[in-house]
């Protein structure tokens, strides 16, 4: 069965440009939106208020050590999301702990993509409970006290919105 890569699996906007995915970690993603009681374009709207122009965010999930499901989210000159991608899993030594696996992957968004100014991973069942929180801050609260979050780099209007 192959894979839906397009932007609306995802509750993206249509002008958003899809790079190159791997299957399974875009899979993935989308299994997490669909289960989720997010409203579409949660996903732009956060690139828009968190990721500054001109760089990426990387999101990531982890699941038995190995990183699960991935998005790269890149900005563009006006701030706006203007694509999407995953991390190759197959440039990572995984599987690892939360802390290397996310360290791995920005290192690689940096390597491929430029500038990554955010770096969000959650341990699955964290995820899953931040998609569904009404209170996203208060879900990455519990899930960074839980140790089921690794949130670095923050840019700057993410560390206001958390303080």
């Amino acid at each position: 069965m192959e894979a839906d890569n397009s932007v609306q699996s995802l509750g993206l906007p249509s002008g958003v440009r899809v790079g190159e995915v791997d299957a399974g970690q875009w899979a993935n993603a989308a299994q997490l939106m669909l289960a989720a009681h997010g409203s579409d374009n949660d996903i732009a709207r956060g690139v828009d208020a968190f990721v500054p122009r001109n760089s990426s965010a990387v999101v990531g999930v982890l699941q038995d050590g190995a990183l699960w499901a991935s998005l790269v989210l890149t900005a563009d000159g006006s701030g706006s999301l203007a694509s999407v991608k995953t991390v190759d899993p197959g440039d990572l030594e995984s599987p690892g702990d939360l802390a290397s696996v996310s360290s791995e992957a920005v290192a690689w968004v940096h390597a491929h993509h430029g500038p990554c100014s955010l770096g969000l991973f959650f341990g699955k069942p964290h995820a899953e409970a931040f998609l569904n929180a009404s209170d996203k801050a208060a879900a990455i609260r519990a899930a960074s006290t839980a140790g089921g979050l690794i949130l670095s780099p923050v840019p700057p209007a993410l560390a206001l919105a958390l303080a």
